[in-house]
């Protein structure tokens, strides 16, 4: 399992390293640009994060194939996490609006389809927030009573 690990944190500061370039050419190419200026630097950044969530999906998947080789019950714990996972993307899904928003003039409207996805986005990561805040104060004071 080492080899996975030594190749996730390789993979890591390569990505890494290209996400501050990225950052760094939207910083410095919107300092007094127009809008259409502006909307072709920040596009690179917007296919980069569709990227990194390809690769986070891919290493998802696959890197816990040898795991789940080695110890089938091991594949229960991914199936509970896919599982929550569906659970919150469909709640947030029930909780999404499709409503357009008041735009300011001289922005396009954008599509209802467009907004719910992101209103879905939005409120699974208003969600998965929440959670993680409860599970560590959770654990903190656990370990707290725990040491009493």
């Amino acid at each position: 399992m080492w080899k996975a690990n030594k190749f996730v944190n390789i993979l890591l500061w390569i990505l890494a390293a290209i996400s501050v370039i990225l950052c760094a050419y939207v910083f410095i190419g919107t300092g007094n640009a127009s809008k259409e200026e502006m909307m072709a630097v920040i596009d690179p950044m917007l296919f980069w994060s569709y990227i990194l969530v390809g690769i986070a999906a891919a290493l998802t998947i696959f890197l816990p194939v040898p795991q789940v080789i080695e110890n089938p019950k091991s594949a229960v714990g991914i199936l509970v996490g896919l599982v929550a996972f569906v659970v919150v993307v469909g709640v947030s899904y029930v909780f999404a609006s499709g409503e357009q928003l008041p735009f300011t003039p001289g922005h396009a409207p954008v599509s209802e389809g467009t907004i719910e996805f992101a209103d879905i986005n939005l409120i699974s990561v208003y969600i998965m927030l929440f959670a993680t805040i409860l599970v560590t104060v959770g654990a903190s004071i656990a370990n707290v009573l725990k040491l009493r």
